[in-house]
């Protein structure tokens, strides 16, 4: 299992909170990571297995409206570049990765949009298909359909 980690709030300027949780490393770099629908900072990469980073300082935050971050009305997708930019302002990174698991993974890819200067490297874990094709819900489990 993942050595241990630190639960954070940090007070955005329009008095939101954006929660995060840092595991690992504090002096490696840096990887910001974006949880999937319905989870929070507590989800991970390597959260159930014998995996360690000792050499990646891994932060995973709560996206709005998601585990300790507030809600963010009438939001846009690029919004939460901007929270993450201020993120990284904060922490003192210049530059770190950024990835993104299943529903975590648009937040991902607008990071690595909106922030190229500042994104090393972007990983999409597991992200969805296109679902525009006839039969693209076919197979999936009812509230999966329900949620695409």
């Amino acid at each position: 299992m993942s050595q241990g980690h630190q639960h954070h709030l940090l007070r955005l300027a329009d008095g939101r909170t954006l929660g995060f949780a840092a595991y690992d490393s504090p002096r490696g770099p840096a990887a910001l990571h974006f949880h999937a629908a319905g989870s929070s900072r507590l989800e991970h990469p390597v959260a159930h297995t014998a995996v360690t980073l000792p050499a990646v300082r891994l932060l995973v935050v709560d996206r709005p409206g998601h585990g300790l971050s507030s809600f963010q009305p009438r939001r846009a997708l690029l919004d939460w570049a901007a929270d993450v930019e201020r993120l990284a302002d904060y922490l003192g990174l210049e530059q770190f990765a950024v990835t993104g698991w299943s529903a975590g993974g648009p937040y991902e890819l607008a990071c690595a949009f909106a922030l190229p200067e500042r994104i090393k490297a972007a990983a999409l874990l597991c992200g969805g298909a296109p679902l525009e094709y006839p039969g693209a819900l076919r197979g999936l489990p009812l509230p999966n359909r329900i949620l695409a």
